[in-house]
């Protein structure tokens, strides 16, 4: 009898069937039968790098995370050199947020696997997630002598972004541009860049040449109308913040910018209120979609009644967004309610405290309500916090690089 089960135990085929099965319960995430199943191939054949492998993924789908990076540990001990093996802990460790562990792995990985274009990709990623920057850098040249590709181009300028030499990401980015002019993101790329860098004019040459391919480009539409916005075109700005609503009405970041400059864009004030209005009966519950008809309605003249009324409605489902109970106050203010216009101020500063502008109409308000000394210390406030933001932006603009378009 026990005979029989040794060589039962030691059977290539019992085995292949206990990881079979536990591999195909893995993949259908059936965990404890996966588990039991790869851990009974795991004591017919101990050394197995496929068996730690599966038992790595099912540990940590387990959250069984020690015994899912030992797991993982004795699989590269088993076969340290096999593409498929350095392919699954590189998935391992990147799953399990270990970028760092990753990348070297799958850079082994594609040196030995030439026929998987996508590997050497994937490992420059790992590095560049791991914030690797140099590493990067040097494996995306490793790869591009083997084939220059748009995609590693692109991923080599992002390195060099990240390793602090911008000339060199934007000549890159350019180049993955010349071998694929037909890939969105390198366009947005590039000019995200040169926005990071303090030259919108840049950007919007590269925004304006994406949107004569990506006619339809919701991204690449926003992206310029802030390159505008950088450069105080407010007009083209707003148009081409109405032209994302177009295109793709359920994205928020196009309807926040119109409301920031409307006070610089009110020869576009009855198309941006419309979209606001537009926003709100897509979108009901939404505290910003009220929030933004109130302030467009009310930079119109619109009816203060109504006004009032959307505010509320904003506050009710957002008590915690500051700019709601500030433009609320603003309209108490003007109907001279100066007791709920300060509790409305008071309430936006204790959302947004740093914000100079709020103490100052609350000072003027307690100014209006007699409150001497309540009033000198909001004005004190907004000296002292206008003072800060000053000191800030100047310290910010001198610390910005200024890049060029390449020379062609």
């Amino acid at each position: 009898m026990w005979t029989l089960l040794l060589l039962l135990w030691a059977d290539p085929a019992s085995f292949d069937n206990a990881l079979r099965s536990g591999l195909e319960a893995l993949q259908s995430n059936n965990l404890p039968v996966a588990r039991a199943r790869l851990e009974d191939a795991g004591k017919m054949q101990p050394n197995n790098s496929r068996v730690w492998l599966g038992l790595a993924q099912t540990y940590w789908k387990l959250g069984l995370a020690d015994l899912a990076h030992s797991a993982a540990a004795r699989a590269q001990l088993a076969d340290p050199d096999n593409p498929v093996v350095l392919h699954g802990l590189a998935y391992f460790y990147s799953e399990s947020g270990e970028q760092a562990k990753a990348a070297p792995l799958e850079a082994r990985y594609a040196e030995k696997a030439q026929r998987d274009r996508d590997a050497f990709p994937r490992a420059v990623d790992l590095y560049l997630q791991a914030k690797q920057a140099q590493q990067a850098i040097d494996l995306a040249h490793k790869a591009l002598l083997q084939e220059d590709r748009a995609d590693l181009r692109e991923l080599l300028g992002t390195a060099y972004e990240m390793n602090g030499q911008p000339e060199k990401a934007v000549v890159e980015m350019q180049q993955a541009i010349h071998l694929n002019r037909y890939e969105e993101s390198f366009y947005f790329g590039l000019g995200r860049l040169y926005l990071r860098h303090n030259n919108p004019t840049a950007a919007i040459q590269i925004f304006e040449d994406g949107r004569k391919v990506f006619a339809r480009s919701a991204q690449l539409e926003l992206a310029l109308g802030v390159a505008y916005y950088g450069l105080r075109r407010f007009a083209d700005a707003a148009d081409c913040f109405l032209r994302t609503i177009q295109i793709a009405p359920q994205v928020e970041q196009p309807y926040v910018f119109l409301g920031r400059m409307l006070d610089q864009a009110e020869d576009r004030l009855p198309q941006i209120t419309q979209a606001y209005g537009s926003f709100l009966k897509a979108q009901p519950g939404s505290y910003l979609a009220s929030f933004l008809y109130a302030k467009a309605l009310s930079m119109g003249a619109g009816d203060p009644r109504q006004v009032d009324g959307l505010l509320r409605q904003s506050i009710a489902t957002n008590d915690k967004f500051w700019e709601s109970h500030y433009e609320l106050a603003l309209l108490l203010e003007r109907q001279r309610n100066f007791d709920a216009a300060a509790g409305e101020y008071r309430r936006s500063i204790e959302l947004n405290a740093e914000n100079p502008t709020l103490h100052y109409h609350l000072a003027r308000v307690y100014e209006r309500l007699g409150r001497k000394d309540e009033a000198a210390a909001e004005h004190a406030a907004h000296q002292r916090l206008s003072n800060a933001e000053t000191a800030a932006i100047r310290r910010q603009e001198s610390a910005l690089t200024y890049l060029d378009l390449p020379s062609k």
